[in-house]
C-alpha cells in the first residue's frame, strides 16, 4: 500500500507558519526607530518594579530585548554603549537597578526618562 503524497500548498501553507512563527519568536529585523526603543524601555521599567519572577528570568529577557532595541537603533544619539552594556547585564547572574541606570543612560535620554520613571509608581 502506498502512502499518499503531500500537497505542494499543504507544505508550502506549514512552511509559511513555522516562517510566522519564528518571525514572532525572533522579534523584529532591521532598524528600529524611536517609538520602538522607548517603548521596549517601557516595557523593561515595567518588568523591572515587577522583578524577576520565579520561572523564565523575565527581567533579564526584557534587558536582552531592549539590548537588541539599542542595537537596531540607527539615530541620535548613538546607543551602542548602552546595548552593548545591557547584553552584559543580561548575561549575568545577578542585575541591581543601578545596573540598569548605568547601562540606559543614552536610552533614557533619547525616551526623556530615567529608568523606573513612568511606570506608574511615582519615580
Amino acid at each position: 500500500m502506498t502512502r499518499p503524497r503531500p500537497r505542494p500548498a499543504a507544505i508550502g501553507a506549514v512552511g509559511a507558519a513555522l516562517l510566522t512563527l519564528a518571525t514572532a519568536a525572533c522579534g523584529s529585523f532591521g532598524p528600529a526607530d524611536k517609538e520602538e526603543v522607548c517603548k521596549g524601555f517601557d516595557e523593561l521599567n515595567v518588568q523591572f518594579v515587577q522583578g524577576n519572577g520565579v520561572i523564565g528570568n523575565p527581567l533579564f529577557r526584557k534587558a536582552e530585548e531592549m539590548a537588541d532595541l539599542a542595537d537596531r537603533y540607527e539615530g541620535t544619539p548613538d546607543l551602542s554603549e548602552d546595548a552593548k552594556g545591557l547584553h552584559e547585564v543580561a548575561d549575568a547572574d545577578s542585575m541591581t537597578g543601578q545596573d540598569l541606570a548605568d547601562n540606559t543612560t543614552r536610552i533614557a535620554e533619547l525616551c526623556g526618562r530615567p529608568v523606573g520613571f513612568g511606570t506608574g509608581f511615582g519615580f
